[in-house]
């Protein structure tokens, strides 16, 4: 566990809170006293990213992709763009109001 000032704290925190965000535990110290403990609310390894278990859990989801043969509901033989264009299309969100 790292041991920082509340001054560094004051001075650096977008990055203490991607410290601990990434798991890290960070010891905050007032006036070279300790004053508390910045934990990360993630208890659950797997939801750290870059950790064993998040890669396992990874892996595990693209080998139940690759199993379960489920094709893209898109053509492959048409570009991004007529994709993109044929789906404002379709939705009505994006179609002009009539005007009577």
């Amino acid at each position: 566990m790292n041991t920082i000032s509340a001054k560094d704290l004051r001075d650096n925190l977008d990055q203490i809170v991607k410290r601990v965000g990434l798991g890290e535990s960070i010891k905050v110290t007032y006036r070279s006293k300790p004053a508390f403990t910045i934990q990360p609310d993630i208890l659950d390894e797997s939801s750290i990213p870059g950790s064993n278990q998040a890669m396992k859990n990874f892996s595990r989801e693209v080998r139940k992709l690759r199993e379960s043969k489920q094709f893209s509901v898109f053509d492959p033989n048409k570009s991004t763009k007529e994709l993109y264009h044929k789906l404002l299309d379709d939705d009505i969100k994006f179609k002009a109001p009539v005007k009577r």
